[in-house]
């Protein structure tokens, strides 16, 4: 209830009766936000009339009243008698606007795999209780012309050898190398 001695007689009636039927759009704060809703139950309380408003969201908040710039004693959340009249319950049911939460993803999706119906490559043989795969997959088989990496640094038959470009770094590499050698243990 408004502070009595501020408050005409006429307003402070109005804290004590139900202002809004169950189901009107109001205009309404909670905590400095302002928002639309619907109330949903009216209680009786010390301090006048308690609304219980759903915002579109369906959170539901107790709500006291504001008139002519007085507020009842609980100001948490207060419904705007003098806009919301001003607005029209018509114009409110408008504005409520119903919030969608969507899920975002951080991952792009996966793309779907075919169904293994037809791949046998990796199938379990039922006959085999091994609990190896059985795979059909030829391996490469080497050539004669396959030549294997070295330290010279010709790699295949068709590469050649790099030019020893900076000789002064190369020294530098081998002697590190020469140096760390000492401290690996030789069995």
């Amino acid at each position: 209830m408004a502070k009595k001695q501020q408050v005409s007689e006429a307003i402070q009636n109005k804290f004590n009766k139900p202002q809004f039927k169950l189901g009107d759009a109001v205009y309404f704060v909670w905590l400095g936000n302002k928002q639309y809703g619907y109330v949903k139950k009216t209680k009786q309380t010390s301090w006048g009339i308690q609304y219980t408003v759903e915002s579109a969201s369906g959170v539901k908040y107790p709500c006291g009243i504001q008139i002519q710039g007085q507020k009842t004693q609980y100001n948490t959340g207060y419904i705007f008698y003098d806009d919301t009249r001003s607005i029209g319950n018509d114009e409110c049911i408008k504005r409520i606007i119903p919030t969608t939460y969507t899920r975002v993803y951080t991952q792009p999706a996966r793309p779907e795999t075919k169904s293994g119906d037809g791949d046998k490559s990796s199938r379990r043989d039922a006959s085999e209780n091994s609990g190896k795969t059985k795979s059909t997959r030829k391996t490469r088989s080497s050539k004669p012309d396959d030549v294997a990496p070295s330290s010279t640094g010709n790699g295949a038959s068709n590469t050649r050898k790099r030019k020893n470009t900076n000789t002064e770094l190369d020294n530098a590499i081998e002697k590190q190398r020469n140096f760390l050698s000492g401290f690996v243990k030789k069995d």
